[in-house]
């Protein structure tokens, strides 16, 4: 089975999506996607109860995509869990044969009523990166050199006399992969990128891009809400929240997106994030002409 490790060594650009998760998804329908994707896809990207909704262990709906012949990519955050939850939960990627892991804070949790969970935070993100390191390097159970280690970055306009130390401080702790923030304005994107270019960080590092699929009017209209940081341009949210057909308008702007950062210097890859259908990931890498 071809993992994420490999495509980043091997391929211009390696593909990854989402492998959505909500409190009714099944093994069933975990299975389904993995099966859809991994012709398209070189690894599936399994999230830490993104938005605190609540749903299967991260954990469990990994091994059932890797029982499903595809590497999942374990996203864990410090929110959520106690220092020895989190060496539980790393020791148990190790002996199911994980080998990638994105290490996080993780989002503050909402403020609505309905939530009565409180925020754990008892480790910060360096220390949580350095327990991911030493169980990826110590424990016997991960291959050398370790787990493939991976954190965000937010994408924005650098000064000229930005020294990127945050960043500096995550390779430092061992950390291989960046991803950015949901974009969709290839222009700042490449922006930040010349800078991670000038800085030399990506000797160190590759850099993934995530790119949103929005599917209606709602999603676009109110996913910068959800998500601050995300560089949606207003253009953009206007396109598909006035056209006849949301969904269609929402697709194009993805596959535009793809489209052009194939072009941006230093992008090592791209990960679609997505809530809907595996087979609207398939249709926009295709329509990209990124299906290998």
């Amino acid at each position: 089975m071809k993992t994420l490790r490999d495509a980043i060594r091997q391929k211009d650009l390696v593909i990854t999506a989402d492998l959505p998760l909500s409190p009714t998804t099944t093994a069933e329908d975990i299975e389904s996607a993995a099966l859809a994707l991994r012709s398209v896809v070189d690894a599936v990207q399994i999230i830490d109860d993104r938005e605190a909704s609540g749903h299967m262990s991260s954990l469990a709906a990994a091994a059932i995509a890797l029982r499903a012949g595809i590497d999942p990519v374990l996203h864990l955050t410090a929110r959520d869990r106690n220092r020895v939850a989190l060496q539980a939960e790393l020791l148990g990627a190790a002996a199911l044969g994980l080998t990638s892991l994105v290490i996080s804070r993780g989002e503050k949790l909402s403020k609505k009523e309905f939530l009565r969970g409180k925020g754990v935070f008892d480790t910060n993100e360096a220390r949580f990166m350095g327990m991911a390191r030493r169980v990826g390097e110590e424990s016997g159970l991960v291959s050398a050199p370790g787990f493939l280690l991976g954190t965000y970055v937010t994408v924005f306009a650098p000064a000229d006399n930005w020294q990127a130390k945050r960043i500096g401080e995550s390779l430092d702790t061992g950390v291989s992969i960046l991803y950015t923030q949901p974009c969709l304005n290839s222009r700042l994107l490449g922006l930040y990128m010349k800078k991670l270019v000038e800085k030399k960080i990506l000797h160190r590092a590759s850099v993934i891009a995530e790119v949103p699929l929005l599917g209606s009017r709602e999603s676009a209209r109110d996913y910068k809400k959800k998500n601050p940081i995300a560089l949606i341009p207003d253009t953009t949210v206007k396109r598909i929240v006035e056209a006849d057909d949301p969904a269609d308008a929402g697709f194009a702007a993805c596959v535009e997106m793809l489209r052009e950062t194939r072009s941006i210097p230093g992008i090592a890859g791209v990960t679609i994030r997505h809530t809907g259908s595996a087979q609207n990931v398939v249709a926009a890498v295709e329509a990209a002409g990124l299906a290998s």
